[in-house]
């Protein structure tokens, strides 16, 4: 046996007072042929194992898609903002040339009004000398 507490021994051998082969943290023993299997194992996870390439990748894009997703919507809001500054600065002015509008319709009604009232008053004389010359002539 060995003097060594990390150590202990596989199986059957324990029993034959022969060999004693270690156990690594495992609990594989350290044979030549399982120290192969694991530098293929490390050099197979670090040329054929794409994970961490992978990760980097998908944070680096994830950080990039945020800073552009972010400057797209400080331009959105800014659109917006300059989109509802314009919709309010055209709603004054639409205001205004209805306004406008209104002040010359009534002004033009007040126009037609008048005209109106001046051609009344000319019928009204005109019928009043048609029924002066009707009377005139109904005396006959």
């Amino acid at each position: 046996m060995s003097s060594s507490g990390a150590e202990t021994l596989v199986g059957c051998e324990a029993g034959t007072g022969g060999s004693t082969k270690k156990k690594d943290s495992l609990g594989f023993t350290s044979s030549p042929a399982h120290l192969i299997i694991k530098d293929l194992g490390d050099i197979h996870s670090r040329l054929l194992d794409h994970r961490p390439v992978i990760q980097g990748e998908t944070r680096y894009f994830v950080k990039e898609f945020e800073e552009k997703r972010g400057l797209q919507e400080i331009l959105q809001a800014a659109t917006d903002s300059i989109n509802k500054d314009f919709l309010i600065a055209s709603e004054k002015q639409h205001i205004m040339q209805w306004e406008d509008f209104m002040k010359e319709q009534q002004s033009k009604q007040a126009e037609v009004d008048e005209e109106h009232r001046k051609s009344m008053e000319k019928l009204r004389k005109q019928y009043a000398e048609i029924e002066k010359d009707l009377a005139r002539f109904s005396t006959f």
